[in-house]
């Protein structure tokens, strides 16, 4: 009797061939979002770091404060280095989106922009 695997033509080759350089692409596309999302994660931690402990010390500047106004500037100075973490937040995840959209985009299909010519004349356009 014959062997049933080879009585049909080994039919998975031409199809892991064609997709598996896509899985590729895929698999190192994933490992750089990763790669990419830990190194925004270690400086968002890093940063909290300082923010704690920049909140800690303006709460001890703050008790030992004198005057109202003299809490208030501590208030002020902490406030201000608070704001500019939350935007290296923001510039930190805009440079990782960059890169990582940097590193993907060349493996997206390119689409044509259509032209003027392919656009619906408008008296073939539905209204609402």
């Amino acid at each position: 009797m014959a062997d049933p695997v080879s009585l049909f033509p080994n039919l998975l080759q031409p199809a892991a061939k064609t997709y598996a350089p896509m899985g590729i692409k895929f698999w190192e596309g994933e490992a750089t979002v990763l790669d990419s999302m830990k190194e925004f994660a270690d400086g968002w931690f890093e940063r909290r770091r300082i923010g704690t402990r920049a909140a800690l010390e303006a709460a001890r500047r703050i008790g030992e404060a004198t005057t109202p106004l003299d809490a208030f500037r501590e208030y002020q100075d902490w406030l201000g280095g608070a704001t500019a973490r939350v935007l290296e937040d923001g510039m930190a995840w805009q440079q990782q989106f960059m890169k990582a959209n940097a590193k993907l985009a060349p493996h997206l299909q390119k689409q044509e922009a259509p032209n003027e010519s392919s656009a619906p004349a408008p008296e073939d356009r539905l209204s609402a």
